[in-house]
Formats: structure tokens, C-alpha cells, sequence
């Protein structure tokens, strides 16, 4: 069988591939996908000469939906909605390292070395069919929507929290996010709606903020009334992180913990001797594995947390052909506003 596929082959060049796909697990046809800023990287070329080649040409996209066109098995039916995860599980046998992480609560195969993960060290979900083992998808609850497509980056902020050590059950029920991006945004709406967290933000943007109608709102260049905390996440990212993570290290408690979760492109300076001083645990989360797409998708049937995150849909685009698919990349590339616009795909 054989199905057409966008691949990067340099930057902000797309060419259509054709692949044969052989249909041993389940064949799912995605259906509504979201541009990362990982993808846009990519796109614009913003990474080394050397990373690039060795990437390139790649499927891009690891944020997506699906729709199952055959399961052998009958595990799934034809035409049930699914979100598609973008992490592998490595073949290794658990010998290779000398301290495997897959069988550690806080880590699992995210952060194995010998995993794969979507558009990033293996092809993404910018193709017209896709056969995927059964691990790899969870079903979408009806009352559920093309919002589903951010599932992936819910995840990662169900990551985050279980990165800071907060559980359903956890006692400390007050968390503080720096960054008024969509990651931030996020963050905070996991950690209220799915750990019944008190929420403080800091920002800078006020039209970004006032997005925030959920959290207690605090300004990154005046945060004298910010109180104090046990735990802080930066999901800041770019240069600007190393600011966000220093100022949460001069608010944390003692014993206090650091999740940094945004990505900056240089190395960024941490006031070391703050954190030795208090005994500041830092920790660094990416990415997600199923545990936190299952815990993404379930809060996706909150009503109140599904509204949130129909904020974030900035407009749902038909891509029928290459030409579409470059125009919502270069929309995307631009875009400075908290949302996203989302491709529905129809090769």
C-alpha cells in the first residue's frame, strides 16, 4: 500500500515523499495536526548545519489526531478518533546503560536514550496513512473535539507535574509558572484543573495574561508581592529562561524545587549559590509517555478545562495540498499570539 507523506528537506523546503506502508498494526489516517516550536526550528533552519543533515528529510509534526481506517485485531473500530503519541519505546534490553530509567516512575521512555520520538529523531505525523502499533494511540472520548490536538502538549505539562512530584494525592497544593506562552498557559491549567493546585503566573504580556482568569496574575518585572513557594516551573524558554528560573530560585522556600521545562538555544547563567544555600532541588522535564496522554485526555472531558483550551484554537485550516501546508508553517512562524493555528489534512 502506498501513501504520500510532507517531508523537510532543507530549510523551508517541503517535498511530497510516496512510502509504502504495510498494514501490521493499526492504519490510521491523521486528521488534525499542530505546528510546534520544535517544528518551526526546523522550518526556519534554526538549529546547526550538522543537526540538520542528519535530520533532514523528516516527516515533521508530533502533535496530532488521527482517525483508524483498519484494525486487524478489532481492538479499535473504522472511523474512531484517536490521539496519536510520539514517543517510542527503545528495543533495548535494559543492558546498555549502566542505570536504566524506563522502569523509573519519574522518567520512564522519555527520557531513555535509545528512544525514538516523532519529528524530532524519527518521522512525524505529516503523512496520509500511518500504521501504528496499539500503544502508540488513545481513543477520544466523544464530547471531545479538534481540540484533541493538544493533547500532546498537555501531556507535557501532566510531565511536569509529575517531574515536580505532585500526584492526585499530593498535600502541597500551590505551584507558580513563569511564562504567559502556550506552554505556560498549559502548565497552569493542569495544575489547576487536574491537581487542584493554587496557580500563580508571571508574565509579562498583559493580552497574554489576562488569559489567565484561572491563576492569581503577577508581572516578571515586579514580583515584589509574589509570595513565596515550594515549588516553581519555568516554562519560559530562549534566553529570557535563565531570568525566569533565577527569579523563581530567589522565591523558593528551602528545600524548594526548580522544574525547568522551557527549551533555551544557549547555555543560560543560574545563581548557584542561591540554590546551594537553600537546598534548591532542580529538576528537567520534555516531552511525555502514555501515562501522561491518558491523564491528558481525561482532563480534556472537563468542561471548564476543555473551555480553556478551546481558547487556544486560533483557527482550524484545510490543508489539501503542499502549498496549504507551507502556509500555515510561515502563519505559525510568525504568529506571536497564545494559540495555535491548526492544520485539518486531507491528502
Amino acid at each position: 500500500m502506498f501513501a504520500k507523506s510532507y517531508k523537510i528537506t532543507e530549510p523551508k523546503r517541503f517535498e511530497i515523499f510516496v512510502e509504502d506502508i504495510r498494514n501490521d498494526n493499526v492504519l490510521v489516517r491523521p486528521e488534525y495536526l499542530a505546528v510546534c516550536k520544535a517544528d518551526i526550528r526546523y522550518y526556519l533552519g534554526n538549529r546547526s548545519l550538522r543537526i540538520l543533515k542528519r535530520k533532514f528529510p523528516m516527516s515533521l509534526i508530533h502533535e496530532a489526531t488521527g482517525v483508524v481506517i483498519r484494525d486487524k485485531s478489532g481492538e479499535f473500530k473504522s472511523g474512531q478518533r484517536v490521539v496519536l503519541l510520539p514517543c517510542r519505546k527503545s528495543d533495548c534490553d535494559g543492558t546498555k546503560c549502566e542505570v536504566c530509567v524506563r522502569n523509573n516512575p519519574h522518567l520512564l521512555d522519555n527520557y531513555c536514550p535509545e528512544s525514538k520520538f516523532c519529528s524530532s529523531n524519527y518521522d512525524g505525523f505529516s503523512k496520509e496513512l500511518i500504521d501504528l502499533e496499539h500503544e502508540y494511540m488513545i481513543p477520544i472520548p466523544d464530547e471531545i473535539g479538534p481540540e484533541a490536538v493538544f493533547s500532546e502538549l498537555i501531556s507535557v505539562g501532566c510531565c511536569a507535574m509529575r517531574r515536580a512530584g505532585f500526584t492526585e494525592h499530593e498535600c502541597v497544593k500551590s505551584v507558580t509558572v513563569w511564562g504567559d506562552g502556550i506552554m505556560g498557559y498549559i502548565i497552569s491549567l493542569v495544575a489547576k484543573y487536574g491537581f487542584g493546585c493554587d496557580v500563580n503566573i508571571v508574565g509579562l504580556n498583559k493580552e497574554k495574561l489576562d488569559m489567565f482568569d484561572f491563576a492569581n496574575v503577577y508581572y516578571s518585572n515586579d514580583i515584589d508581592a509574589l509570595p513565596r513557594m515550594s515549588v516553581a516551573i519555568e516554562a519560559v524558554g530562549g534566553n529570557a529562561s535563565g531570568i525566569a528560573a533565577n527569579q523563581a530560585i530567589d522565591k523558593l522556600y528551602s528545600g524548594g524545587k526548580l522544574i525547568l521545562s522551557g527549551v533555551a538555544n544557549e547555555n543560560v547563567p543560574l545563581n548557584t549559590r542561591m540554590v546551594l544555600e537553600h537546598g534548591i532541588s532542580i529538576r528537567g522535564t520534555t516531552r511525555s509517555v502514555r501515562c501522561d496522554f491518558e491523564k491528558a485526555v481525561e482532563l480534556l472531558t472537563i468542561p471548564e478545562f476543555r473551555e480553556h483550551i478551546l481558547r487556544l484554537m486560533l483557527s482550524i485550516n484545510d490543508v489539501t495540498n503542499i502549498r496549504d501546508y507551507y502556509a500555515i508553517f510561515e502563519k505559525e512562524s510568525k504568529s506571536t499570539a497564545l494559540g495555535k493555528n491548526i492544520m485539518k489534512i486531507s491528502f
